[in-house]
Formats: structure tokens, C-alpha cells, sequence
């Protein structure tokens, strides 16, 4: 723009002067030869375009213009030049964050790993061990189950000599062995003394007027039990005791005492049938005898379904159909 501007100020001072030669042809009166057309027609144009104000106006708006766009652009290179640095630092920045991340984490997932097939190999050792721990729970189950029986067995076998006595008024000494001696004496009209190691009553002490306890005795032998538990049950009536209903019965476990309860409706619906024998066998087997046919059975259910099919509610096909 400086340029510009000192083109024209020294175009402008150039026309204004006049030359040494313009000022003697204007003192000397002698008529010159024309000057040709082409030069008479450029000096006029040519002052005319370097004093032309919107051209000097044009030239002075367009320097203008290349100088602030060049200012622009280089105010605008360094600005962006700054900030890509920048970014280019934040940049950096990220990607080392990133990458120290990205390592952590490898690190957490390496400890994760580890920790899983470390889990996995204990859950392993663990079914093994359950697996081991079953078949051990099994026989253990097998061996407890074994004892059991062998329990109650062995319990079943020192309770033969016992016998249970109901009915009996709660008198003082009424349970003692000599009392329990004479009571089966007189009962069963026994010809002798029937020797009891020792007795007494079971359950909590009962209020006056409620049903007298049971009487539990040990008999000295078990045949002597034997014998008096076949006597009461070839009776045929109700025993009695000084006026009152009694009954003799045998000392079974609570386990099999309940067993043999469970085929007691059974034996109600037997009671009185004709041609029909029934009895309980120890421990707990019910033995039905129906047109020459015995059966036996230990679980209460198909007892029952046998009596309503074949004895209560007979069918031609019944016994093909049960067997």
C-alpha cells in the first residue's frame, strides 16, 4: 500500500511541473510541427487515468484488502498453529492416559484371570471332594440304617420277656411285682405263681377319675410271657380284674407298635368276615388267609386295596388282576 501510495504522489508532482522544453516552446512563437494522432491522444488519456480518483480509490481499497488478508492469514496461521500444538499436547496426553489405562487394566484382567482359574481349579477339588463326600454319605446312610434295624432288633429281643397290663384302678401298690404276680394268677387261673422281676406304671401321674396308667412288667422268663400273651389272646372274651375290663398285651417298640397301627383299619374290615383268618405277625406283618389263598403284606396300603378288591368287593378277574 506504501508502494501505491508513493507511485501516485510522485505521478501527481511529475504532471504538474512543467519541463524545460514546454516552457520555451511556450516562449518561442514559432508553430511546430504537429504532433502526430497517436501521441495527441495518449497524453490526455494517460493523465486522465493516473488522476482518476476511483481508480486511485480501487488500487488504495485493494491494497488494502491484500494487506489485512495477509495480516488475517498470518494471524490466523499462528493462532491455529498454537492451538494444533496444544491439541497435539492434549493429544498426546490422552493417548499416554490411554495407554496407562490400557496396561492397568491388562493388569486387572491378567489378576482376573488368574483368580478365575485359580476358582476353577477349587471348585473341581470340591466336586471331587463332594463326589467322594457322597459315596461316603451313602455307605454312612447304608451303615445307620443297618444299626437301626440292628437297634430295634436287639430292643424287639429284650422286650420279649415283657408284657403290658391296662385297666388296672391306680391303687397304692397296685404295680408292684407281687400285685402284678396275683393279678395274672387270678386272671388266667394259673395253678402257679408267675415270677416278676420287677414292674411299674408309664406316662405322668394322672388325675383322679382319668383312665388308669398301662403297667409295664418284666417276667422272669419269656416263656412265661409267651404263655400268659397266648392265654389272652385264645380268651375269647374281654379279661376282667376285680370287676374292671383289662387287657394283656405285648411290650413292642414305639416303631413297630406303629406299623402295626397302621393295619388296624384293615383289620376292622376283616373283623367278622366269614372265611377269613387274619393275624399280626411281629414286627409288623399282616397275614390274611381268604379261600385257601394266604397273603402277607407289610405296607398297610396294599393291604387295603387287596381287602376292597378280592374280599369286600370280589370281581371275576380280581385276583388275576392283583397277581
Amino acid at each position: 500500500m506504501a508502494a501505491n501510495l508513493r507511485k501516485y504522489k510522485f505521478e501527481a508532482s511529475s504532471s504538474t511541473k512543467p519541463s524545460a522544453a514546454s516552457v520555451k516552446s511556450l516562449s518561442d512563437p514559432a508553430p511546430s510541427a504537429p504532433a502526430p494522432a497517436s501521441q495527441a491522444t495518449k497524453a490526455p488519456k494517460a493523465s486522465s487515468s493516473i488522476m482518476d480518483p476511483e481508480t486511485i480509490k480501487a488500487d488504495i481499497l485493494a491494497s488494502l484488502r491484500q494487506d489485512f488478508s495477509a495480516i488475517i492469514k498470518g494471524e490466523m496461521r499462528e493462532a491455529l498453529r498454537d492451538n494444533f500444538e496444544s491439541l497435539k499436547t492434549q493429544i498426546e496426553d490422552v493417548k499416554t492416559e490411554i495407554k496407562n489405562n490400557t496396561a492397568a487394566l491388562r493388569a486387572e484382567v491378567d489378576q482376573v484371570k488368574a483368580n478365575v482359574r485359580s476358582v476353577e481349579d477349587h471348585m473341581s477339588t470340591m466336586s471331587d471332594e463332594m463326589i467322594q463326600a457322597q459315596g461316603q454319605v451313602s455307605d454312612l446312610q447304608a451303615e445307620v440304617k443297618r444299626l437301626k434295624e440292628k437297634c430295634e432288633d436287639m430292643e424287639g429281643r429284650m422286650r420279649r420277656g415283657n408284657i403290658r397290663v391296662s385297666g388296672v384302678s391306680e391303687a397304692q401298690g397296685s404295680s408292684t411285682p407281687e400285685a402284678v404276680s396275683s393279678l395274672l394268677k387270678e386272671v388266667f387261673r394259673l395253678d402257679r405263681e408267675v415270677r416278676v422281676e420287677r414292674s411299674h406304671r408309664i406316662g405322668p401321674v394322672r388325675n383322679a377319675g382319668d383312665r388308669p396308667r398301662v403297667i409295664i412288667a418284666r417276667l422272669n422268663s419269656e416263656g412265661d410271657a409267651e404263655d400268659i400273651l397266648r392265654r389272652a389272646r385264645s380268651g375269647g372274651g374281654q379279661l376282667r380284674y376285680r370287676g374292671s375290663p383289662i387287657a394283656v398285651f405285648p411290650d413292642y417298640t414305639t416303631n413297630v407298635v406303629q406299623a402295626r397301627a397302621a393295619f388296624t383299619e384293615v383289620r376292622r374290615m376283616l373283623r367278622d368276615k366269614p372265611g377269613v383268618r387274619y393275624g399280626i405277625l411281629f414286627p409288623a406283618r399282616l397275614r390274611v388267609t381268604h379261600n385257601n389263598v394266604e397273603k402277607e403284606f407289610v405296607d398297610a396300603t396294599k393291604a387295603m386295596d387287596y381287602v376292597k378288591k378280592i374280599i369286600l368287593f370280589p370281581r371275576e378277574d380280581g385276583e388275576q388282576r392283583l397277581n
